[in-house]
């Protein structure tokens, strides 16, 4: 089922993150996007400058027969260029799109829309587009969040994509808040497996947050448990009526073929795959 019929349908659904090889190669690109097998209805493509550009794999990818999520990222980029690009993406058949202001390190130019009017230039230029924003559920004012948030739906974004989720609790209050202000917006909450201290030190540190002494407990009381708190997360996703999706993602660009086969087994077991 296509990534936006099962918002439609009420289907929860299922997307994987994927970081494109540095450049164009198609056996890297669909190995990445079939890590977690037939279980994604829809690959999410991340933008990083230096490397096969988030438009140019969305591309090969539904050339290919998969459905992906350009991440379009809007640092540093002109409104002509932009809009060049939504105007590639349409002629490739992309039909999801997810609107952020990109990671990398980019001044932004004179001409540099917001995101608000970047989503009204997607929702132009790719008529009938699912168009995605992003909600940082750590963020300690989510008044401030749900205000940056709602003029990007009201352009035409129909769901929010979180920061990874580690404990439910932290995310369900701003879902809350956001399904009550926006009834219709569909929110899909990114997971990650977090398998040792160090990729979860080396987490903390990316973004600049703190996960708990509860979160460390688990992850430090070895894999077997690391796995168990993954689960027991996901399973927290799907049974609330306020979620509608995860976005899986790995700490790893490539982490090996078994992680991909136990993140399958869990969302089978959790029934995320309906």
């Amino acid at each position: 089922m296509p990534f936006a019929d099962c918002f439609r349908s009420g289907r929860f659904a299922v997307a994987l993150e994927i970081t494109p090889p540095l450049r164009p190669r198609p056996a890297v690109l669909l190995r990445r996007a079939r890590f977690i097998g037939d279980c994604a209805q829809a690959i999410n493509v991340i933008q990083r400058p230096s490397r096969q550009s988030s438009l140019d794999a969305s591309i090969a990818l539904r050339e290919a027969g998969i459905e992906p999520v350009w991440h379009l990222a809007v640092r540093g980029r002109s409104r002509a260029d932009l809009a060049g690009d939504i105007a590639r993406a349409a002629e490739g058949g992309i039909r999801n799109v997810l609107c952020l202001r990109g990671d990398h390190v980019a001044a932004d130019l004179p001409e540099t829309p917001s995101i608000r009017e970047m989503v009204q230039m997607v929702v132009s230029g790719i008529p009938g587009a699912l168009v995605g924003a992003t909600l940082n559920q750590y963020a300690p004012d989510h008044g401030a969040v749900l205000r940056n948030l709602v003029p990007k739906l009201r352009a035409g974004a129909s769901y929010a994509q979180t920061q990874p989720v580690f404990a439910v609790s932290t995310l369900l209050p701003l879902a809350e808040r956001l399904r009550a202000a926006s009834p219709e917006t569909r929110i899909v909450a990114m997971v990650m497996p977090l398998l040792s201290v160090d990729s979860l030190v080396r987490f903390e540190s990316r973004l600049g947050i703190a996960l708990g002494d509860s979160v460390r407990a688990r992850i430090e009381a070895g894999q077997t448990s690391a796995w168990e708190f993954f689960h027991e997360t996901v399973a927290g996703l799907v049974a609330s009526p306020l979620i509608d999706g995860v976005a899986i993602m790995t700490f790893e660009q490539d982490a090996p073929a078994p992680v991909g086969e136990r993140i399958a087994a869990v969302l089978r077991a959790t029934g995320a795959l309906g």
